[in-house]
């Protein structure tokens, strides 16, 4: 198109051009030819009957710049249009290396997200609690047959630990509770979940288990309740030594070395899929699709420990009980599978949530898979 029009502009150049200067060769040709016959006293003369002559060479000339102008135009005319369409294809070819690029770290952020989703695997199988199993075994003779009992050592991995880790931390909320409560009316809940839970982390010889708001002997009360409980499990495991529980492990060692990395870990992924989307890689549609992938890897149980982790103050930073503003729990639903029947000692996360629940959720997208109310 553009050589079409640029055509189009310069069609009557060269016609214009020959016929000027044919006009210009022939009046001075004409002007010699008279001129040339005469003395030279006479030519003076009669060449100043040719003054108009050089007016109209001097009308030619101020044509010509005429002319030139009028052909600049054009030629500033034609570079602008260039430059539009030089700046058009380096507008498409931005656009083209900005899909590339986007593509490109779309690419390299999955790579990097499905491989913390595999570390997070590898670090449930970590999670490793050695145990004690009765095994019933039996002998006969021709006399009279005897029952025997053994154990045999084994170990509970894996998400099934987290099964055990729930009731075991559950003790420790309703007995922190039942001494603290009954003793000092004055003990804020948030405190008395803290301590216990930091019971449940750090294990009850643990040097970090202590607590400026909780007075010392009302620490010791709950500690040795729990190590006589502790001491009933040692005795004989095999029975649930409480009303529904059974922990097939001894309870109260502490499961930092199990639980501190896991946790850190699974925060971070999930902190990365966040930052992904505020950076405009992804959108929040997007986001939610990428976590509930890693959501899908864990169990009822985890997800239940998860919201006591929180709940506990240990993990405040999943969501409103933080300082950074996260809102793992309810924007990106990191809990949505939790078992909101199974919580005990705690507040409900249905009843926790209740204002998100009411302003952002809707039955097409519910903040809990078992419903929230």
């Amino acid at each position: 198109m553009r050589f079409g029009k640029k055509k189009t502009d310069y069609k009557y150049f060269w016609s214009i051009s020959i016929l000027a200067i044919t006009i210009v060769i022939g009046l001075w040709l004409v002007n010699w030819l008279v001129l040339n016959k005469y003395p030279n006293e006479v030519r003076g003369t009669h060449g100043d009957m040719f003054g108009a002559v050089n007016a109209i060479f001097s009308g030619f000339a101020f044509a010509g710049i005429i002319i030139s102008l009028y052909l600049q135009r054009i030629d500033l005319k034609n570079q602008h249009q260039q430059l539009e369409l030089n700046r058009e294809e380096i507008k498409n070819t931005n656009k083209e290396f900005k899909i590339q690029n986007d593509t490109l770290r779309i690419q390299q952020f999955e790579n990097q997200y499905y491989k913390m989703i595999d570390l997070h695997r590898a670090n449930i199988t970590d999670v490793k609690v050695p145990y004690l199993e009765v095994l019933e075994s039996s002998s006969r003779s021709s006399a009279k047959s005897t029952i025997t009992s053994n154990t045999q050592r084994r170990e509970l991995t894996g998400k099934k630990v987290f099964v055990d880790m729930a009731k075991e931390l559950e003790i420790c909320l309703k007995y922190s509770l039942v001494i603290l409560k009954s003793k000092n009316q004055k003990y804020k809940d948030s405190d008395i979940f803290h301590f216990a839970y930091k019971i449940f982390f750090w294990g009850i010889n643990s040097e970090f288990i202590n607590s400026e708001l909780i007075s010392i002997l009302d620490q010791k009360k709950v500690i040795e309740l729990l190590r006589r409980k502790q001491n009933d499990y040692k005795k004989d495991s095999s029975k649930p030594h409480e009303k529904g529980l059974k922990i097939r492990y001894i309870p109260f060692q502490g499961h930092e070395s199990k639980l501190a990395h896991y946790y850190r870990h699974l925060f971070h992924t999930v902190r990365y899929v966040v930052d992904i989307e505020k950076s405009g890689l992804i959108d929040y549609y997007q986001a939610r699709q990428y976590l509930r992938i890693l959501r899908s890897q864990l169990s009822n149980a985890e997800q239940l420990m998860l919201y006591y982790n929180y709940i506990c103050s240990f993990g405040c930073e999943w969501d409103k009980n933080g300082k950074r503003g996260n809102m793992y729990f309810t924007d990106y639903r990191m809990i949505h599978n939790i078992p909101v029947g199974r919580v005990k000692f705690v507040d409900s996360p249905r009843k926790h949530f209740l204002k998100f629940i009411e302003w952002c959720c809707s039955e097409n997208d519910p903040l809990f898979e078992w419903g929230d109310y």
